[in-house]
């Protein structure tokens, strides 16, 4: 079976494994660059000691006027180095006799050419890698002091420090190394504590607990995704509360005419009321009322998932609410209200004029059953920018500023205006809305000046309005 790692071990493993990567190559590169630097150190010590060797040289190249002398004499270039001080483990003529071995080895690293580079003292031959120095004489070059250039550290002194400098590379790259590790499970167990909080807040959305929230995480982006589940969390609760009180509005407003229907059976099955017109006639109102409520249910549901059809045509505005308000005279005179109406002209938009119609019709038929008699209603259309505004308000009564908001929700009906004895179910702004924004446009509904509602429609303008 295959290991599964938790998050907490991916990124541990991803955070330790790059740093201890980054100390590695600190640790090697510092310690190549450490060993480049003193060999170049070494180096330039010995070129400062063949510019001592070389002047001392020319002093004695002056007095004896050429090299025969330490040609002929190895003791006398053995002593011209002790007594110069540049034998790199001699300070006096005399050196130490714990340290021959030492000593002659570092004799053995100067040689002196004459100007031909034939050896004058020394075993080296010449060779371009030296290092070299001029020995010079009222200006002339009269011969050449070499050493041999260092590559690494050669003497016991510098390779003892050189693993030093090893030594102390490997120990604070262990120590950077144990805490990069350290720093990488904390780094880790920071990350992964509040990604496992939002996990099990998501397990406890998911068994249905809504109103699971997550406490503040921060201001990153863990922070941020932490607010965004809090707000998942109380849309979903609010979301299931909406369907429960959907599916209870649904089923009161199913129950009433069904319940009538019941009754006015039950009536004539136990001979308390003769199967008269009259009858019949009570029948059909309350299957008709269901039928309404049936088809409104209908209506919006294709609304909310975008399968109500819209055949978009170009027209003008005002010619269609026009129609539509002619239709209505006879009912808003029989609701004892009065009509005035100021439409603009040819302001031209591309809309379905079924569907437009149908909101108007919804939004009159709203104005004759709650506006009080004697009522105003008025009508206005004009431009704003891009757009056409039609606002229909009415004298009232009016709705509640804490009821406005809610106007729009499926089956809400503010007490204060709309009685179940007017009828209804409190789905037609509801669907109202969802044509208006299928349009590209929007509903609102304010107070009115007036003292009742406002219900404002902005649609588009068409491009050759």
């Amino acid at each position: 079976m295959a290991l599964r790692l938790r998050l907490f071990h991916k990124l541990f493993a991803a955070i330790a494994i790059a740093s201890l990567a980054s100390v590695v190559t600190f640790a090697v590169g510092a310690q190549w660059y450490m060993q480049r630097s003193f060999v170049r150190y070494l180096n330039e010590e010995r070129g400062e000691r063949l510019d001592e060797l070389a002047e001392v040289l020319a002093l004695r190249y002056a007095e004896d006027g050429d090299w025969t002398a330490l040609s002929n004499d190895p003791r006398a270039w053995r002593r011209l180095l002790y007594t110069s001080g540049t034998a790199p483990d001699a300070a006096t003529a005399d050196p130490p006799p714990r340290r021959p071995r030492r000593l002659r080895d570092s004799l053995g690293r100067f040689t002196l050419y004459d100007t031909a580079h034939r050896i004058v003292a020394g075993r080296e031959p010449f060779d371009p890698v030296l290092q070299t120095r001029a020995v010079e004489v009222a200006g002339r070059t009269v011969g050449w002091l070499a050493i041999q250039p260092v590559s690494r550290p050669d003497g016991a002194r510098e390779r003892r420090y050189a693993q030093r400098q090893l030594y102390m590379v490997l120990t604070g790259s262990t120590v950077a190394g144990v805490l990069s590790v350290l720093c990488a499970w904390w780094m880790a167990r920071r990350l992964a504590t509040p990604i496992r909080a939002i996990g099990a807040g998501a397990q406890q959305l998911a068994a249905g607990h809504f109103d699971t929230r997550l406490p503040p995480l921060g201001a990153d982006e863990i922070g941020q995704l932490a607010e965004v589940f809090n707000v998942l969390a109380r849309t979903l609760g609010e979301n299931e509360s909406a369907r429960r009180r959907w599916v209870a509005d649904i089923s009161h407003e199913l129950r009433t005419p069904l319940a009538i229907l019941h009754g006015e059976i039950e009536a004539v099955q136990d001979g308390i009321r003769p199967l008269d017109l009259s009858m019949l006639q009570s029948l059909a109102v309350e299957t008709a009322r269901m039928q309404q409520l049936i088809d409104d249910l209908y209506q919006l549901a294709r609304a909310d998932i975008g399968a109500l059809e819209y055949a978009f045509e170009r027209f003008t505005l005002d010619t269609m609410v026009d129609a539509v308000l002619q239709r209505f005279v006879h009912r808003f005179a029989e609701a004892g209200l009065i009509v005035a109406s100021d439409l603009a002209p040819r302001l031209s938009v591309m809309a379905d004029r079924a569907r437009l119609t149908q909101l108007l019709e919804n939004v009159f038929e709203n104005c004759c059953r709650y506006v009080d008699a004697p009522g105003r209603v008025e009508i206005s259309l004009h431009r704003a920018g891009s757009d056409a505004v039609l606002v229909i308000e009415d004298s009232g009564p009016g709705v509640a500023p804490a009821e406005l908001p809610r106007l729009f929700e499926p089956l809400h009906r503010p007490e204060a205006s709309r009685s179940r004895r007017f009828g209804g179910a409190g789905l037609g702004l509801a669907l109202c809305q969802r044509i208006a924004t299928a349009h590209g446009g929007t509903l609102d509904a304010a107070a009115s000046a007036a003292g009742g509602l406002a219900l404002t429609l902005t649609l588009p303008l068409s491009e050759t309005a």
